[in-house]
């Protein structure tokens, strides 16, 4: 029998994207469904390429998202130790690309595409915790810890690196993997430094340290997104991470330490003005997991998640 009805678990980015596109696209019948009370806001900035952006206007989404965040001709990669442009990651051929390059926040992006999703009937249902799925010859059941049940022809996991779907019924086994590189991100209001900051849109600081991107999310260029990656001693539980990244002088501290430098004389009062820093573990899956199992298949992070390059 063709499949008709799809039951998505996950409602962040990659859960509202097949949804979209098995909707817009397939004529298909999707419910999507979230463990979180509300969408999320975390996630700090986003870049999106030409590519990217060439699968959102596909899916309906770009029109929403043009106006509202930084364009993007290239990423700008710089060596930390000179100060020295080292080469380019160029967008900036409209006939080639269709598109340049945007920095959004991403919470600005999953709201594009929620509503977007809206204009095709769907809604995400939040507060929704999974506890079973169930199969049988022609169909799949979730079931969820408010007594709601769900029918679908296929389920699909897209609830992110520490996936339920993936750790309960797939491949209990398959845990993910602290890779000993952590990320550290926060924003600073441009406007209110005192140096204009050599920086068209986005630039990538390599040293021996890490790495430190700088980029704008918004049109006016006011709002400066800084984002470390950078190897970190692993702190033992998602509780120990909650903690250290509690500790906001620290986590400066730290990053002056790795990224200010004489060369780049405004790098240390960017830092300084950073606010509300986030840090999280980047975790990976091992590569020879499964990613479905009967009716049931991963996508996103669920299936493959992959530490940062840089």
């Amino acid at each position: 029998m063709p499949v008709q009805r799809v039951t998505i678990i996950g409602g962040g980015i990659t859960g509202v994207t097949a949804a979209l596109a098995l909707t817009r696209h397939n004529a298909m019948s999707c419910a999507v469904f979230e463990i979180r009370s509300e969408p999320a806001t975390i996630g700090g900035a986003i870049g999106l390429t030409p590519k990217a952006l060439r699968y959102l206007d596909h899916l309906g989404v770009l029109s929403r998202l043009q106006s509202m965040g930084c364009e993007v001709k290239s990423i700008d990669i710089m060596c930390h130790r000179t100060g020295k442009n080292i080469g380019a990651i160029d967008f900036d051929n409209i006939e080639r690309f269709k598109h340049l390059g945007i920095r959004v926040m991403r919470h600005q992006l999953l709201e594009a595409m929620l509503a977007t999703l809206r204009g095709h009937g769907v809604e995400v249902q939040y507060g929704k915790k999974i506890i079973s799925i169930a199969e049988d010859h022609d169909s799949i059941t979730a079931t969820f810890e408010d007594g709601t049940e769900i029918k679908g022809d296929v389920l699909l996991g897209c609830d992110g690196i520490h996936s339920a779907i993936q750790t309960k019924f797939i491949q209990p086994d398959r845990q993910p993997e602290y890779t000993g590189i952590a990320t550290a991100y926060g924003f600073t209001d441009a406007t209110s430094l005192s140096s204009q900051l050599p920086i068209d849109s986005t630039s990538l600081y390599f040293s021996r340290l890490g790495s430190l991107l700088l980029a704008y999310t918004d049109p006016a260029k006011s709002r400066l997104y800084a984002a470390a990656v950078m190897r970190a001693p692993d702190v033992g539980s998602r509780e120990g991470w909650i903690v250290k990244g509690q500790e906001q002088k620290a986590l400066k501290a730290d990053l002056l330490r790795r990224f200010s430098t004489p060369t780049l004389p405004w790098m240390e009062e960017a830092l300084q003005e950073l606010q509300d820093i986030t840090l999280y573990p980047v975790h990976r899956l091992s590569e020879d997991g499964l990613w479905s199992s009967g009716r049931t298949l991963l996508l996103g992070d669920a299936a493959h998640a992959m530490p940062p390059q840089g």
